[in-house]
């Protein structure tokens, strides 16, 4: 069972518990791609630039904030092989740049003040723990908290905005729980069609989403207890979705993963009990009564190896489908 949930995780098992399982509980990670990062490389070059003095924000600084944040990056694991060529490279970093350009026509970096930036938001619901990451806030003239986050995407229709706006509500349901203020407006920038959707918050809409994401947090449970997460089926799911290769609904002998998730619960297990044990600095100073004074860390230990080696057997069989 996970511990913690983030509007993107919630979002992800509305989509399908399928892939909800694969990514969150199976731990079978979707590799970066071209538009991920991108988008975390744009998120940067932004974050960077605003803190700066705002004499400093200019256009021709943040293209440069962009190209320094994948310089910084390029060279790790997780993005060493995203491009077959230089080419393809210097194509995906002016689509970047472009990105920027856009962005400077919808706000004057120098003209702006953001009250925060990357701000870790957190709170429990219930026997939810909710906790995610806001891109900014920011203050209005009378005190107002506006709650910012940028879309390297495409704005939708504007009839069809309200549904993008759920991460944003969840942020600041917390935002309320944690400043006893509601923050005046949500905004969404999306920076592909520099386009800008805001949404009024009312306590009504935040007592809705409480009620939304309780409701999801409930069905979550329920799929772990049952260990039931069945595919569903999606406009997503043709050219977005990373797992359709193991996916029942598309492969007939799709491997079943429920081995890896044993083996990540029992990993997670011994790791809680190392912890645990860690925490004193022998076995001796350990209450009596306590079950770990008779822990064999060696045995533990070498039961961690052998799941690990476990663990990559299983993927590689995975990794082999989801590569064709």
């Amino acid at each position: 069972m996970i511990k913690n949930l983030s509007p993107s995780r919630a979002s992800q098992f509305k989509t399908c518990p399928k892939q909800f399982k694969f990514s969150n509980v199976d731990k079978i990670k979707e590799p970066t791609t071209l538009v991920q990062a991108k988008g975390t490389t744009v998120h940067q070059a932004l974050e960077d630039l605003y803190n700066l003095p705002s004499k400093d924000r200019t256009s021709e600084v943040l293209y440069d904030l962009f190209r320094k944040a994948w310089s910084n990056v390029r060279g790790n694991d997780e993005h060493i092989n995203l491009f077959n060529s230089i080419e393809e490279e210097r194509e995906w970093g002016q689509e970047g740049l472009n990105l920027l350009h856009n962005y400077l026509k919808l706000e004057n970096p120098q003209t702006l003040e953001p009250l925060e930036q990357e701000r870790w938001v957190r709170g429990s619901i219930e026997d939810l723990n909710l906790r995610g990451i806001l891109d900014r806030i920011d203050e209005d003239e009378d005190g107002n908290l506006i709650i910012v986050d940028y879309k390297s995407g495409k704005a939708p229709l504007a009839k069809y905005k309200e549904p993008r706006f759920f991460a944003l509500k969840l942020y600041a349901l917390l935002i309320r729980d944690e400043l006893g203020v509601t923050p005046k407006e949500l905004k969404l920038i999306y920076l592909k069609n520099s386009t800008i959707h805001t949404l009024k918050v009312t306590d009504e809409m935040l007592d809705e989403a409480r009620d939304e994401i309780l409701d999801i947090w409930d069905e979550i449970k329920k799929a772990f207890e049952e260990n039931n997460f069945p595919p569903t089926k999606n406009n997503l799911c043709n050219d977005w979705c990373y797992y359709k290769p193991i996916c029942p609904l598309f492969n007939e002998d799709a491997p079943d993963t429920d081995d890896l998730q044993n083996i990540e619960e029992r990993i997670t297990e011994l790791n809680e009990t190392l912890e645990a044990v860690e925490m004193f600095e022998s076995l001796e100073d350990l209450p009596e009564s306590s079950p770990l004074r008779d822990i064999d860390i060696l045995k533990i230990n070498e039961e961690l190896t052998s799941l690990e080696s476990q663990k990559k057997i299983v993927q590689d069989k995975i990794t082999l489908l989801l590569r064709k």
